[in-house]
């Protein structure tokens, strides 16, 4: 594969950094995702595709070289890519400060240790529309948006176990599930979600942008594949969300 590509991938990064800064100072995690293909009967013959996370994937035309790098070792080839990439601004889901809304509601815990106040808004169980797995007579699953001191987290609580008890062990154990989300019938996203220690529950693995996503809307459809296990399938009522979000500090906006 020509040395060349490597700056192609420097600069769709660039793209894709350029792209987390919006209107007001809001921020949101954007990932792009970059592919590149090498013809098997041919190596000199190769593409590259990019997309955002979730989004259909972009052939991009790989242009010839172009110079050489200042160290004269490489060939290179500059090019520029626009995604189209849209992410709600401020003025189209202004946050507020209700102390509830939908099945939404604010709680906050005092720490005495740190002196600071956690905010948690949480989504009751009654906000579950449907739960598709073995033992869903549990009743209980739910969802949670919370500050702590490294930022802004989200999370599901699906009241049964999707995982083993972790072994112990003297070396931090970080497991992830394959989860695929959707909000209001839109394109699903695929990611991987940090499960609880105690294997009830599942962290987004992007959480402002995860948050976002759900701001103004209603249906979230959520589903997560265990190792070895079935399908869990939840869909939630989110709606009102954007109703207490402002109560949470650490929501960039």
């Amino acid at each position: 594969m020509k040395n060349w590509i490597i700056a192609a991938l420097v600069a769709v990064i660039a793209v894709g950094g350029a792209m987390a800064v919006f209107a007001s100072s809001r921020t949101v995690d954007r990932v792009v995702e970059v592919r590149f293909y090498e013809r098997v009967d041919d190596p000199s013959e190769n593409h590259i595709s990019i997309r955002a996370r979730g989004g259909p994937w972009t052939l991009v035309e790989v242009p010839e070289a172009q110079g050489h790098s200042t160290s004269g070792r490489y060939t290179r080839a500059d090019f520029a890519v626009v995604l189209p990439v849209r992410v709600p601004g401020p003025d189209e889901f202004p946050v507020g400060t209700a102390e509830s809304s939908g099945h939404w509601s604010i709680s906050r815990y005092y720490d005495a240790i740190y002196d600071t106040v956690t905010v948690v808004a949480t989504l009751s169980p009654e906000a579950a529309i449907s739960r598709e797995w073995t033992g869903s007579e549990h009743d209980n699953s739910y969802a949670q948006v919370y500050c702590s001191p490294d930022g802004l987290h989200a999370l599901i609580y699906w009241d049964k176990s999707i995982f083993g008890p972790l072994t112990p062990s003297p070396f931090a154990t970080l497991r992830s599930v394959s989860t695929v989300w959707r909000i209001d019938g839109g394109p699903p996203v695929s990611e991987r979600w940090l499960t609880a220690t105690f294997s009830q529950a599942t962290f987004a693995q992007y959480p402002s942008e995860f948050v976002t996503a759900i701001l103004g809307k209603s249906t979230l459809v959520i589903r997560i594949n265990p190792s070895n296990a079935e399908d869990h399938t939840l869909t939630l009522d989110v709606s009102g969300l954007a109703d207490v979000m402002g109560n949470l500090p650490c929501y960039p906006r």
